[in-house]
């Protein structure tokens, strides 16, 4: 595992997670999420939680657990009826009148059983306290809540079982458990995985070999494309272990799995669907005077393979496997490559093997019946054409893969689409903020930071830089207290105390 001394002391400062003091009221989520808050105080709709910086207001329907230690006070009768018992001596108490005595001790009992469920929380979200269970297939070792993980391991169990059968994949009998290593967020993923930065999901496939994945709770979408991306490089290594299959195929096939989709109420997932944030970058390519289009043995020739490759990659995969006629062609191209007794490989230099572009051509015209990639290249590019965009979603992924690229001017654009197209996701409306922070537009980035706060209140990063953009804006006093805030909101984050100190102007 890669870090500097430096990180691995701010990374235990952030992991060293106290036991709820006994004093403090606390508020669980449904998400997993809990808070330690100075006060929690019930009120229409929702409840008002106070920190020594501020108030935010939550919804009720987010909330799984609250701990408000004074909620036993006294009771003011709203009517005649109501007097008449308050006078008895009862007090109300979950749609029932109880005595003081009575209702004491209840909220007594869930306060303490509250306080234990949220420690128990706490306690997991430590990487050496971690749960660790076994399906028929995978062992699972998870810092996110326990229901999400139970969902999680159906959802990898019916891939398996989905993908298997269509592809016909034989796995000796003794083959080991995969570990799949689930973390409850970004950055705790990069601590402890090893995973290079930037890669927002991590297949190790060398011994011992594990899938590693963060739980995105702004974003579950993304958790989801990325399991079905990575989890789809470990089933197809089972089909040769000692075979590595050129990156142009291989991350084709997973972007066209990435996209599947999960019905957790059936426990079902459907493939096929469209991956738009590729789609709008084929869109973008082929735009204007000057379309740019990928031509199809050049692409089987690329040594290296970047983001806009992903996309044209993709979009292949997609119409050999959407299209009746070369469905199963392809997917016997793609098993012989890895196990046919008539293909030419070569040993890389490590023990694994792999087919240069020639005889990935040759394998590729045998299955599709052609003899000139033009005519199969051709076609796909008409397919390119009758693709369409769905949703807002795409213009989020594109505006990512525009910000990671340095395409600026593109990622505005791509933004401001996905607003207007509806979108109702958090981290668009913080990301855009961000980029309207850097470019110096102050308003439209406060703006921007408020509407991802109404959408998540609890994301104390969300009030940081809301409280950066106010300091750039010129109200330093309201800046510094909403950084204040945020770290109310995650006081154990390192990462937010050293935000308090950055200064975000324009084009920095």
């Amino acid at each position: 595992m890669r870090r500097t001394l430096w990180t691995t002391a701010l990374l235990s400062a952030a992991v060293a997670l106290a036991p709820l003091p006994a004093g403090a009221d606390a508020i669980q989520f449904k998400d997993g999420r809990y808070f330690e808050v100075t006060k929690v105080v019930e009120a229409e709709g929702g409840y008002k939680l106070v920190f020594d910086h501020g108030e935010i207001f939550v919804k009720k329907d987010l909330v799984n657990q609250v701990l408000a230690l004074d909620s036993a006070g006294g009771y003011t009768p709203q009517n005649d009826e109501e007097k008449k018992q308050v006078e008895k001596g009862l007090l109300p108490y979950e749609g029932k009148w109880v005595t003081k005595a009575d209702r004491d001790k209840k909220i007594k009992d869930k306060s303490d059983k509250a306080r234990k469920e949220m420690e128990e929380a706490r306690k997991h979200q430590e990487w050496r306290d971690r749960y660790i269970e076994e399906t028929k297939h995978f062992k699972f070792e998870y810092t996110i809540p326990q229901v999400k993980a139970k969902e999680y391991m159906v959802l990898m169990e019916t891939y398996y079982d989905v993908f298997m059968k269509k592809w016909k994949i034989q796995v000796p009998a003794k083959t080991p458990k995969l570990t799949i290593c689930f973390y409850h967020d970004q950055e705790y993923y990069y601590q402890v995985s090893g995973a290079p930065r930037g890669a927002i999901g991590y297949f190790r496939f060398v011994d011992p070999i594990e899938l590693n994945f963060y739980y995105d709770r702004n974003d579950e979408r993304l958790t989801l494309d990325v399991m079905f991306h990575e989890a789809n490089h470990y089933l197809t290594y089972l089909i040769n272990p000692k075979f590595n299959y050129p990156s142009w195929i291989n991350e084709s096939l997973a972007e066209y799995y990435g996209a599947s989709q999960w019905d957790q109420a059936k426990k079902s997932m459907s493939v096929g669907h469209l991956q738009e944030g590729r789609l709008v970058v084929l869109m973008d390519a082929i735009s204007g005077d000057k379309p740019e289009w990928q031509a199809l043995e050049e692409m089987i020739r690329l040594p290296d393979f970047n983001a806009l490759h992903y996309a044209w990659g993709w979009s292949f995969v997609h119409m050999l496997m959407e299209t009746k006629k070369y469905s199963q062609p392809f997917q016997n191209f793609y098993l012989e490559m890895g196990n046919g007794k008539d293909v030419k490989r070569e040993d890389r230099g490590d023990g694994i093997m792999t087919c240069k572009p020639d005889e990935v051509i040759r394998i590729l015209k045998k299955h599709i019946k052609i003899t000139d990639l033009k005519v199969l290249e051709k076609e796909w590019h008409e397919y390119v054409k009758k693709l369409e965009l769905k949703s807002h979603r795409g213009y989020e992924d594109a505006a990512q893969w525009a910000e990671n690229w340095g395409l600026s001017i593109k990622a505005g654009r791509y933004y401001q689409t996905a607003v207007e197209k509806g979108t109702e996701n958090p981290l668009t409306f913080d990301n855009y903020g961000e980029w309207h922070n850097r470019k110096g537009n102050y308003d439209d980035a406060i703006k921007m930071f408020d509407k991802a706060i109404e959408l998540d209140p609890m994301n104390a990063y969300f009030y940081m830089h809301l409280g950066h953009a106010w300091v750039n804006q010129g109200d330093k006093e309201k800046g510094e207290n909403l950084k204040k805030l945020a770290i109310d909101l995650e006081p154990n984050d390192p990462w937010l105390q050293l935000m308090t100190t950055k200064i975000v102007m324009g084009g920095k």
